[in-house]
Parts: C-alpha cells; structure tokens; sequence
C-alpha cells in the first residue's frame, strides 16, 4: 500500500508582515505632516482651542494648566463678518442720529474700513474750556461709541489734541497734560460702559499734531479733539487675542 504524501506547504498570500507595520507607520507620517501644514496656517488663538479641548477628550487636561477662550472674547469678524457690519452700521447711524439731535453733528467724524474704525469728537462737544471734565450731555454719546467698542475686542487707542494757545494752571501746566487728561477722561467713560481697561492705550499729543491751521478760531477748534481708533487689523487681533487668554 502506498504511503501517503505529505502536501507540500502553499506559500503565504499576500505581502509580507512586516509591510503591515510599515504600512501603518506611512499612514501616520504622513497624517502627521498634514496636520502641520494646517497647524501652519491657523491662527494661534484657534490651534490653542483645538489643542486644549483635545488634551481635554484625552483626559491629560492638569489644573491651570491649557486655557479655552470664553467665546464672548472671540472676534466676532471670524464668525459672521457681514451680520457684525450691519449691526456695527446700525450702531453708527443711531450715533449720527444722537449728535445731530443734540446740534453737534458737525463736531463728530466717523470712518470705518476693513482695518480701522476712526472716531473724531471735537473738544467742545465733550468739554468745557480748559476742564477734562466730560459735560453731561456727552456721556450718552460715549455709551453708543461704547456698543461700537465692545463688538470689536481688539486695541483701542484714545488720543489727546489741543491747538496751540497755551495753557497754564495748577492742573494743567501744558497742553500735553490738557490733551492727556481728556484722553483719559473719555477712556473712563468707556471702561464705565463696559469696555475692558486692557485695550487702551491713551496718548496726550498737546499741539504736536494739528489738522488745520491754528492761525483761525475755526482751525483752532477743529485741533481740539479726541480721536479714538480700533485696530481690526490681523496681526494686532493675535497679540490682544492672547493677551486676553492669558
């Protein structure tokens, strides 16, 4: 009788173990490489977020260790610039409104562009003369510039201007310490109506830096001014942006 023959062993199908491995290991290089290259082109307030609210998932989240932003300190031109314009838009007529109701429209300018919005508030429409006391017929139209403000939670600066008369008294002793004084009287204002301290900066020019010519009483009046910027440029949304984080 015949023995048996053993069936010779069949090769193995497919590719060899160790590309499972090294398949895998591909996938998430490369996985790994694109999340850098999207990390790269974020901005750092977002990837914090991200990054918190992972190790947060992943349950490495330590004390006062990672941070989120409260959503309310969030720019709102990142989420719906267009609803953010209209009301912004609304908030400047009902300002426009409000000086031209009380005869002092002329007194007030406003620009507002992509990078910048620009208040220009003559002097005698929020002082009297040589005082940085705000009148009290002002302060209603420093709480609308306010609403303006607080939509936007980025640098603000508030600046001083005199014209060239001098000035010269116990609280003032120049025109500088006039220009600073009122600059930090309408900052004030702000800060009571609700816009964070951190983002000012507050700056008394004096004379230094007329826009007309002091020769004429008309000039003269339209030197003396506060003028308030926001800065939505980018680079400078990051820099308050992660301040306010902190």
């Amino acid at each position: 009788m015949a023995k048996n023959k053993k069936c010779p062993e069949c090769p193995k199908v497919g590719a060899p173990e160790y590309m499972l491995t090294y398949g895998d290991m591909m996938t998430l290089l490369v996985t790994f490489f694109v999340l850098l290259i999207s990390f790269s082109s974020i901005e750092q307030s977002k990837f914090s977020m991200a990054s918190t609210s992972l190790k947060g998932a992943l349950g490495v989240l330590q004390g006062t260790q990672g941070q989120m932003l409260p959503m309310t300190k969030m720019p709102l031109f990142s989420v719906g610039r267009g609803k953010t314009d209209k009301l912004v838009e609304e908030i400047m007529k009902e300002i426009r409104t409000t000086a031209q109701k009380s005869g002092e429209n002329e007194m007030l300018k406003i620009t507002h562009d992509k990078d910048t919005i620009h208040f220009s508030l003559s002097a005698p429409m929020l002082f009297t003369t040589g005082s940085a006391d705000l009148k009290d017929t002002a302060k209603p139209l420093i709480k609308l510039i306010s609403d303006v403000l607080i939509l936007f939670p980025f640098e603000i600066r508030v600046e001083g201007h005199t014209d060239n008369l001098p000035i010269s008294t116990p609280m003032f002793p120049s025109n500088w310490e006039l220009s600073f004084s009122r600059a930090l009287s309408v900052a004030k204002q702000l800060n009571e109506n609700g816009v964070n301290s951190s983002r000012f900066q507050v700056i008394g020019y004096g004379e230094t830096r007329p826009i007309a010519d002091n020769l004429t009483e008309e000039g003269r009046g339209l030197n003396r001014r506060v003028e308030i910027y926001v800065n939505l440029r980018s680079e400078v949304r990051k820099s308050i942006l992660s301040s306010v984080g902190e």
